[in-house]
């Protein structure tokens, strides 16, 4: 018998060593609240850090693209003198303007747009407009000549590039343009 007592006492430890185990392996699990209490919160976290990246962008001015240096404002003034009625279309860019004024156009469209899908956290694609689309982007740059100090509408000798700072300026003003897309 007594050499039973350590055999019987080394196997009670082993089994309140497996009791302990056991406890302290059930006791450090998380649990399910705290698992979606630490998803909840890091959501939060994420939309927090979306939001104040998405701020940051919408004070942002962007710079007229390099494309747009040397042309002036005849530019888009011709074409919003073209500006059609309600319900129909506009004239086709590619008949009306020259390949560096496309260019210019197409290059701030893209711009625009690649501006304002980054604020919104989507990708873009970089698709070139129909008609229609670019005719209202364009139909907005003239708008622009509004606040653009030194530009008046229909001055047709000032900088393209002057109108185009003017209109990504009062963009940065807005808290709902600068995540409008064309």
């Amino acid at each position: 018998m007594k050499t039973l007592i350590p055999f019987i006492l080394l196997i009670c430890g082993l089994g309140l060593a497996g009791f302990v185990w056991y406890g302290n392996k059930r006791a450090a699990e998380v649990s399910d609240e705290q698992r979606v209490l630490d998803a909840v919160l890091e959501q939060q976290e994420e939309a927090r850090a979306a939001q104040e990246r998405a701020n940051t962008l919408m004070a942002e001015i962007l710079p007229a693209p390099p494309a747009c240096d040397g042309l002036t404002t005849a530019t888009v003034f011709s074409l919003c003198e073209m500006e059609p009625y309600q319900g129909e279309d506009w004239p086709d860019l590619a008949a009306t303007t020259s390949p560096k004024e496309r260019a210019c156009l197409l290059d701030t469209f893209h711009q625009t747009n690649a501006h304002a899908y980054d604020i919104r956290g989507e990708s873009y694609d970089g698709v070139d407009p129909d008609s229609n689309r670019m005719g209202r982007f364009v139909s907005d740059l003239c708008s622009a000549a509004l606040w653009t100090d030194g530009i008046d509408y229909g001055d047709t000798e000032k900088s393209l590039s002057d109108l185009i700072a003017g209109y990504y300026a009062n963009r940065a003003e807005s808290r709902v343009k600068p995540a409008q897309s064309y």
